[in-house]
């Protein structure tokens, strides 16, 4: 295996082979069925490798690297054919030296065997084609004209959306659409990501003048993070959904984010904790709607008809139903008593977390809202990042329910103090 810590693992397209890169400066080949090792690279990078991919219809054979050296390496592995493990540096099939700064993160375009995308601190982000050539001279060198830039950010990150972008965007990722690749999305070290259209782009440039940013389809931010300005605050690593649908943000101390790519608004912000075992299991959620009838739509497509059949099928599923909703009831007691007691803030978190995601249909309006109050205020008291915020979400829904109710407005004024100090 790798000497040093690992940076960057993918999967080939059919997932039965898996590559690495880490500090070692080597690629790792592993075969998924037989969990072995197939090959071991000495890339001849000089600095940490952060990215690696697989080129995609190329039968496995093409694999390229970014690196803390500043460079971008592609390898052909059926070239390594009966050679050892660590026989060695393996010579590059091609290498792009054009990058100033560490690159962070490579895309490839599913069908696309013949180009590679690059994302660097240095705030651009480059378009390598393998048919153009299949090297480039080092960066700052007299020669270089290399005309491969897409994006140029070095005057793009922005404090908040309203501010005009004046600095680098030292971009930490990229990811290129798989059902609509003319789609790109980049993140830096600000708040936003971004949303490109390829097919709006300017022709591929050089270096040697900065650009002006160009015109992003949208910007991907959680609103309460919109208008921090925080210089710690950036973006770790951005993607797509498999259906190209939805965004995903991680970010540097802070949540990941799940965001919809059609709707970008503050209502279609998902978080999640898969930390916790579960408790309980309920059957699956498409659209975080239950994937089964309720209990009125039991009585009436069952006991109506007066099949008795029909009939013990209804009652099966109401006792399931009733078993449901007890559970729920036996969750929030919990969830009430960690409350009470401020212990295992977060396991009863994740508590009331089943009861408010995995039934959402059948607990009734009145115990779904006493689990929204009883989470706020589990929130407000484990007062992580943004937690107040959550605290807020969940106050306003249980208003929603019942807009008298003082647990709600009293837990929404002090998650609102927590928000504003």
């Amino acid at each position: 295996g790798h000497q040093s810590c690992v940076n960057a693992i993918a999967w080939n397209s059919s997932g039965t082979l898996l590559i690495s890169g880490s500090d070692d400066a080597r690629i790792n080949i592993w075969g998924y069925s037989g969990r072995k090792l197939l090959h071991s690279i000495e890339t001849g990078h000089s600095a940490n490798i952060f990215c690696t991919k697989f080129i995609p219809e190329t039968s496995d054979e093409l694999v390229v690297s970014g690196a803390g050296d500043a460079e971008v390496r592609l390898f052909n592995l059926s070239r390594l054919n009966g050679r050892g493990l660590h026989d060695g540096a393996a010579t590059p099939s091609a290498l792009y030296q054009c990058h100033t700064r560490r690159v962070k993160k490579l895309a490839v375009e599913v069908g696309n065997p013949n180009v590679v995308w690059s994302a660097s601190e240095d705030g651009t982000l480059r378009q390598h084609d393998f048919r153009e050539g299949t090297s480039c001279p080092p960066a700052g060198s007299s020669q270089q004209e290399c005309r491969n830039v897409l994006l140029d950010l070095r005057c793009g990150a922005k404090r908040s959306l309203a501010d005009p972008p004046k600095h680098t965007l030292a971009l930490k990722s990229c990811d290129i659409s798989s059902t609509r690749p003319h789609l790109l999305l980049v993140g830096g070290n600000d708040a936003f990501a971004r949303l490109y259209d390829r097919r709006m782009l300017p022709p591929l440039t050089s270096c040697r003048k900065r650009m002006s940013p160009p015109t992003c389809v949208n910007y991907f931010c959680p609103m309460h993070l919109s208008d921090r300005g925080r210089s710690s605050l950036h973006l770790t690593h951005v993607t797509f959904s498999p259906n190209g649908e939805e965004v995903l943000l991680s970010y540097s101390g802070e949540h990941v984010y799940l965001m919809d790519i059609n709707h970008a608004s503050g209502s279609v912000m998902q978080y999640s904790s898969g930390d916790v075992s579960e408790l309980m299991t309920f059957t699956p959620v498409p659209n975080r709607r239950e994937h089964q009838p309720s209990v009125s739509s039991f009585f009436q497509n069952g006991l109506q008809k007066r099949s008795n059949t029909a009939a013990r099928v209804c009652i099966f599923y109401v006792l399931v139903l009733v078993l449901q909703v007890e559970k729920c009831r036996m969750l929030v007691e919990i969830a009430k008593r960690s409350l009470e007691e401020r212990t295992n803030i977060f396991h009863a978190i994740e508590a009331c977390n089943e009861v408010l995601d995995g039934n959402n249909g059948d607990i009734g309006p009145s115990l779904r809202h006493e689990c929204l109050c009883t989470r706020a205020a589990l929130l407000l008291q484990r007062k992580w990042k943004n937690d107040a915020h959550m605290a807020v979400r969940d106050c306003h829904d249980a208003r929603r329910i019942d807009n008298s109710s003082f647990r709600a407005h009293y837990c929404m004024a002090e998650a609102l103090e927590q928000v504003i100090c």
